[in-house]
């Protein structure tokens, strides 16, 4: 009868959603209705600016007191460093200068005749790129004192404490995720300006931790110059109302300006028509949040970008074939493909400058002409379209690495067919490797939100996970069920033996005669037609020191005689599951959090958890040390398993631009595949060298040893018996050797003795250390491999090794033994017969 399970846990966890769910106490609010119409009043405020403003009005500092902006941020009280914007622009131009010549569209004073015509510029610029950045001289040190809060942000009733997103060091990684859907992103008519969307993920070395920021920008891409301008915006900075005023020239400036008056206006009347309040449409938070009154208190930023030229890789026709390339039809075929092949291409390649107007800090791609390119050539990438490929192939080799686990477990389940091979095989190896399974199928559900693409590639090989889970799972069920009924049967033994009587005074012991001694032809087992009792066969103790003879598991007793409390297979089996979700779920959040973490702590979690994860041959080892065993395992499912698992490991830790974008670590890789190593050189140790042969004695349980070091001296005790006579044998080969004559348990030569293996009729030689010595010429450990030949089981027959491994593999019965009951069995059967036929035909001749 299956037992009920305790409510009172289901009512735990309903009481604790109840108090997460639970609204908070609440401080007396304010009207928010009114400060959301305040917020789009300002908003239309700020719009008419824009549309008011020219070219030049907005010089900030470098114009004596010049024009400033009624825009937050950009008046004089507000405390923002603007003296510094001409150098950036300067530096930015020199970028684009390096790249397009001199247009006039960019710089002002330009010759027309100076301008670049057969550069190739990507018209979309939807993709990632990274790099480094370095901190540039004109940086300052700033901190939010030196801020005008009250004019800044006058709602807000407490000082800000520090900056976040405030790059203090001297450089560190950078990575930009470009967003400019075609058909989505808002354009002009000769589409000559668009507005673009960039995630910037960028770290600080010098910052405790390596810490690091995640956050958007928003502003407007040149597809004709490759340019592209960017800003933050908050509570305390309006940059997205500027953005016109960060332009490089007048033709820039106008050109922003309008496709701004334009998408700005229907960005607020989205706000003026939404049920629900959209506080900042052009929020810097990866959430779509709103920053908060308490939470603008990161750094603001204004980048400019600049992409490089397109270039290919030169053809049987050389620069003929690059002539006659359209970049705008590679494009096309990227985005919308027809088969059609396209030539091999340059990264996606663009220089960065950036700016923040609050902490003070100037920053820039590292790259030519200031480093070398050896040493980084600015930012590079793909576009959006070659990542989605890299994915794909990432996404099949995957697949063809999970297809190759389920085909190594299934050869396994296989060869597991029998109760002493399953109770061999660690549960805690397979469970460790159902875990890994069931952590990539809940990451393969989740990864299309990372990546944006591949969902349905991504399901399909999330299901080729969860099969394996499955069947991982079931073969944890066989092998649990056999292990936990040998527990059972165990710990039945350890209550049914009773508690030994204290010690007594020892008494003289009577004088005994001395056993009789016996010579090797009296240990011979008994003719098969002797009609004297014989004992029961024995039962073979397999190599894991387990029974293998089932036995119902009948509920235990103690020594009192009252049955012990066991738990109902079903019951657990149940919790069997239960744990290894709730294991698996728990590991699952604590890894998503982690992900947010400094990247020192990131990368200490994740090189600890992977450390884990390829330590699933250590419970293996263990087992076949605690038990005594060998062969547990099929060797390609060992290697098989192990080179399949280190494939994703190496992936991230070894591809540089994987589909994760995490670094590379080689150092960490190396441990890794060195620790995996190892433990298949340990396991293929204890096959060769035994189980125990790195554990002192003590450290394990005593085992029977199906190997041990034979001795004349303890022939009665531990000398095997033999089976049969080889002489009839030999003498049938016409052999006139030495061999032909020895009965089986004589001496070959020295140190040597000659048995007979009764599965393979063949004889065995066994080195046999002599009386007070060793072995001429090898000692005790000399005799390790030699060992390795021969088993001697318990009842003291003794076999080869592999006939005897795969005897026991179908019969746990001796061999020897069960060969005498059949004939005892024939016999016994003929004499009734013989006896039925005799008494039937008197009985006959009586009855006529």
């Amino acid at each position: 009868m299956e037992t009920r399970r305790d409510p009172r846990q289901f009512l735990f966890f309903i009481i604790l959603l109840l108090l997460i769910n639970s609204p908070e106490t609440q401080p007396p609010a304010y009207n928010t209705r009114s400060r959301y119409d305040d917020l789009l009043e300002r908003e239309w405020s700020h719009l008419d600016i824009l549309n008011q403003t020219r070219w030049g009005d907005f010089g900030g500092a470098e114009k004596q007191g010049g024009d400033w902006l009624n825009v937050t941020g950009f008046r004089q009280d507000d405390g923002f460093v603007w003296d510094v914007l001409d150098s950036v622009k300067e530096k930015a131009r020199e970028k684009a200068r390096s790249v397009l010549g001199d247009r006039p569209e960019v710089f002002p004073d330009a010759q027309p005749g100076g301008t670049v015509e057969d550069i190739r510029l990507y018209k979309n610029m939807t993709g990632y790129v990274e790099g480094e950045w370095v901190r540039l001289s004109q940086s300052q040190v700033r901190h939010p004192t030196d801020l005008n809060l009250s004019t800044v942000i006058p709602d807000n009733p407490f000082p800000f404490a520090e900056f976040d997103r405030n790059l203090t060091g001297v450089g560190g990684p950078v990575r930009l995720h470009l967003a400019e859907l075609e058909g989505k992103a808002r354009t002009d008519e000769n589409r000559t300006v668009s507005e673009i969307q960039a995630k910037v993920v960028i770290g600080d070395h010098e910052s405790w931790g390596d810490n690091w920021w995640e956050f958007l920008v928003h502003g407007v891409h040149y597809p004709e110059l490759g340019g592209a301008v960017l800003t933050t915006t908050s509570d305390k900075f309006a940059g997205i109302f500027a953005l016109p005023h960060f332009q490089l020239s007048p033709y820039l400036y106008s050109s922003s300006q309008v496709l701004l008056n334009r998408t700005i206006h229907e960005t607020i009347e989205r706000q003026v028509n939404r049920v629900y309040p959209l506080w900042n449409p052009w929020s810097s938070s990866v959430e779509g949040t709103n920053d908060g009154v308490l939470g603008a208190t990161h750094c603001e930023l204004v980048l400019y970008l600049q992409q490089y030229g397109v270039g290919f890789q030169e053809g049987k026709n050389g620069q003929q074939m690059l002539s006659n390339l359209d970049l705008d039809w590679i494009e096309h075929e990227l985005r919308f493909p027809d088969g059609a092949r396209t030539p091999s291409r340059s990264p996606l390649t663009m220089s960065m400058v950036g700016f923040s107007p609050d902490c003070g800090f100037v920053i820039e791609s590292k790259g030519p002409p200031d480093y070398s390119p050896a040493e980084a050539t600015h930012l590079q990438g793909l576009k959006t379209e070659e990542f989605n490929d890299r994915a794909r192939h990432g996404i099949l080799a995957f697949a063809i690495a999970l297809a190759s686990q389920l085909t190594f477990l299934i050869r396994q389940a296989k060869e597991a067919a029998t109760p002493s091979t399953r109770n061999r095989i660690s549960f805690y190896t397979i469970a460790m490797m159902a875990i890994g399974d069931g952590f990539a199928f809940l990451a393969l559900v989740f990864m299309h939100l990372f990546l944006g693409t591949s969902q349905l590639a991504l399901y399909a090989i999330a299901f080729l996970a969860l099969f394996s889970v499955i069947l991982e799972l079931r073969f944890l069920m066989d092998i649990w069920t056999i292990q936990a009924t040998e527990q059972m049967r165990q710990d039945r033994q350890q209550a049914s033996t009773p508690t030994p009587p204290s010690p007594q005074p020892a008494s003289t012991p009577a004088p005994q005669a001395p056993p009789p001694t016996t010579t090797l032809g009296d240990t011979l087992p008994l003719p098969a037609t002797a009609n004297r009792a014989r004992p029961p066969a024995p039962v073979i103790v397999s190599s894991d020191q387990d029974s293998l003879v089932e036995e119902p598991p009948t509920p235990p007793t103690n020594p009192a005689g009252a049955p012990v409390a066991t738990t109902p297979a079903r019951a657990e089996l149940s919790a069997l599951y239960s744990r290894y979700c709730l294991i698996l779920i728990i590991i699952f959040f604590i890894t998503l959090q982690f992900t947010t973490v400094r990247s020192t702590a990131r990368a200490f979690y994740f090189n600890t958890l992977c450390f884990v994860y390829v330590s699933f041959w250590i419970p293996q080892i263990y087992r076949n040390v605690m038990r005594n065993c060998r062969k547990a395992l099929r060797w390609d499912f060992v290697i098989g398993q192990s080179i399949v698992r280190l494939l994703p490991v190496a992936y991230f830790y070894g591809v540089e631009g994987n589909v994760l974008f995490s670094k590379t670590d080689w150092r960490a890789l190396a441990v890794l595949v060195g620790w995996v190593w190892v433990q298949i050189v340990a396991l293929a140790s204890q096959e060769i060298l035994g189980s125990r042969f790195f554990v002192r004695e003590g450290w394990a349980p005593p085992a029977y040893d199906y190997h041990p070091i034979l001795r004349e001296d303890e022939e009665g005790d531990t000398m095997p018996i033999g089976s049969s006579s080889t002489g009839s044998a030999s003498e049938g080969l016409g052999s006139s050797s030495e061999e032909t004559s020895l009965q089986p348990g004589e001496s070959k030569g020295k140190g040597k003795k000659v048995f007979d293996c009764s599965i393979c009729a063949q004889d065995i030689e066994v080195p046999v250390i002599p009386v007070g010595g060793a072995v001429e010429g090898q000692g005790l450990g000399g005799l390790t491999l030699q060992r390795r030949v021969y088993m001697v089981t318990p009842c003291r027959h003794i076999f080869h090794t592999s006939c005897l491994e795969g005897w026991m593999s179908f019969s746990c019965t001796c061999s020897i033994r069960q060969h005498l009951d059949l004939e005892d069995g024939i016999f016994k059967f003929a004499r009734d017969s013989q006896s039925s036929a005799t008494a039937g035909g008197a009985g006959g001749r009586a009855y006529d």
